[in-house]
């Protein structure tokens, strides 16, 4: 059973990891913003953003003239000083790596894309980018791991992902930590992604966020008054293997019906390529939705995605809908013809519009979202020292 107690040198983590928290993501850029922000004292924000200055957390830095003063305020920034922080994604065709500073800046980024064979050649691969974003860095405080599910997030596991070659049970967090010695922070790719959005992209101000991707397969990341949600065993939700028809099509995870079976990208693919006869990339069919045989395929995919999407919206009430991975490609009156669809049929919140959105990092969310796994970690001061 956890342990609910908070003793003093937790607590005084805590509110430095706010603090950092609350400048890095630009919600606050002065003492006084952080006083109000936190409630905590002017008092106490001096002695913890002077604490964090001389551990070159944070700089100074002129802000603009006060006329009530007569002078100029002192800002506050990130220290170039601060440390870094990397990421790794798995994902079935391909990884990527990532080195960002505490406000998500990208440092360095490295990418190899295989289909993976076999166990052991994916921890090869990953080994490999992180060691070349790493390469020649001194002030690394940790690395954030995301994967395509299903994932063990307790134990930091790649449980059995599915069309993945049949690799499973890799324990990608003991891995990590065992080869490189610092801490480690591991997700579901769409729970990670969802993170990287509420903190600096466009989930900024909500609570409550429905993050779709579609792919290969259709995952989601959820957030629930701010948290994301997981079960007490450690397995993220997964909205691809929701039934939008109890009469359908037979999915590979043995239910029927399933929204993954409609609107993953190599169906929608074959959609496009029997429609029009052509033989084109995936995004090249987005450059053609005048033409009414593309357009008409479009329209069947909002309305399944949108059926699903609708499922879950009724029992979590979110407040924005973010879009990502290959539905970077759609031409914005989708996405709009999405955000009409389900705000048309939803029945909480009838009173206000759920918008519907691209995700801020479009083809890199998961990534980005991989390092936020242990940025957010500092934020909660739990990896500083």
């Amino acid at each position: 059973m956890p342990k609910l107690g908070i003793n003093r040198d937790n607590q005084k983590k805590s509110n430095r990891g706010l603090v950092i928290k609350l400048v890095a993501t630009g919600q606050c850029t002065s003492r006084i913003e952080l006083a109000q922000e936190t409630g905590l004292t002017k008092t106490a924000i001096s002695q913890i953003v002077n604490e964090l200055i001389l551990r070159n957390y944070l700089v100074e830095t002129a802000k603009e003239f006060t006329r009530e003063l007569g002078r100029k305020r002192v800002g506050l920034l990130i220290s170039p000083e601060a440390p870094h922080y990397a990421g790794i994604l798995v994902e079935r065709d391909y990884c990527e790596a990532v080195l960002c500073d505490m406000g998500l800046n990208v440092i360095r980024m490295e990418r190899t894309n295989r289909a993976w064979e076999n166990k052991e050649e994916l921890i090869q691969g990953i080994f490999d980018l992180l060691d070349r974003v790493l390469e020649g860095e001194t002030n690394v405080s940790g690395i954030g791991a995301a994967s395509i599910g299903s994932v063990d997030v307790k134990d930091g596991v790649i449980v059995r992902p599915l069309y993945f070659n049949g690799i499973r049970n890799v324990e990608i967090k003991k891995l990590l930590e065992e080869r490189y010695g610092l801490p480690v922070a591991f997700d579901h790719d769409n729970q990670s992604a969802v993170l990287a959005e509420q903190l600096f992209g466009n989930g900024r101000g909500y609570q409550d966020i429905l993050l779709v991707s579609v792919s290969q397969g259709v995952g989601c990341g959820i957030l629930v008054d701010g948290k994301r949600v997981h079960s007490y065993s450690g397995y993220a939700p997964e909205i691809g293997h929701v039934s939008i028809d109890y009469r359908g099509e037979k999915c590979i995870c043995g239910n029927v019906g399933c929204l993954e079976r409609y609107v993953n990208s190599s169906t929608i693919k074959r959609q496009f390529r029997e429609a029009t006869g052509l033989d084109l990339a995936y995004e090249e069919f987005y450059k053609l939705t005048d033409r009414p045989e593309v357009d008409a395929v479009m329209m069947d995919v909002v309305e399944k995605l949108g059926t699903g999407i609708l499922n879950a919206l009724n029992m979590m009430n979110s407040q924005i809908v973010l879009l990502c991975q290959d539905c970077c490609y759609w031409p914005d009156k989708y996405v709009t013809l999405l955000e009409q669809r389900i705000n048309e049929k939803k029945f909480g919140n009838y009173d206000k519009t759920v918008p519907v959105k691209k995700a801020y990092f479009m083809h890199h969310t998961q990534t980005m979202g991989a390092v936020c796994n242990i940025v957010n970690m500092a934020f909660h001061g739990e990896i500083l020292p």
